[in-house]
């Protein structure tokens, strides 16, 4: 039986692609996976994305191995978003428990 509760849950996804991998978290759910960077493993992690309603897929732009999964999510309606990798950098916010940088 499918848990219904689970079906209208609104989550955030990010997705850390590789060449080969793609490692995929919810945010919100604090569960976290890795899949082949294939057409059969975008299938299996987009009908695992199914159960929740997905606000926002990010990625990272690295070369042209997000395209797929890209476009497979937009075919699906989920709302992608592709950032470049320094965007990210730039958008973290330091702690202390990052390393301080040399002088």
């Amino acid at each position: 039986m499918t848990n219904l509760k689970k079906r209208k849950s609104i989550v955030n996804v990010g997705v850390d692609v590789g060449k080969w991998m793609l490692d995929v978290c919810i945010y919100e759910k604090e569960i976290h996976w890795q899949d082949e960077n294939t057409p059969d493993g975008i299938k299996r992690i987009l009908k695992r994305l199914s159960y929740y309603r997905v606000e926002r897929m990010v990625m990272e732009a690295t070369g042209r191995y997000q395209l797929n999964l890209a476009a497979a999510a937009y075919k699906k309606a989920i709302p992608v978003c592709i950032i470049k990798p320094y965007q990210y950098v730039a958008m973290q916010v330091p702690s202390n428990n990052w390393p301080k940088q040399t002088r």
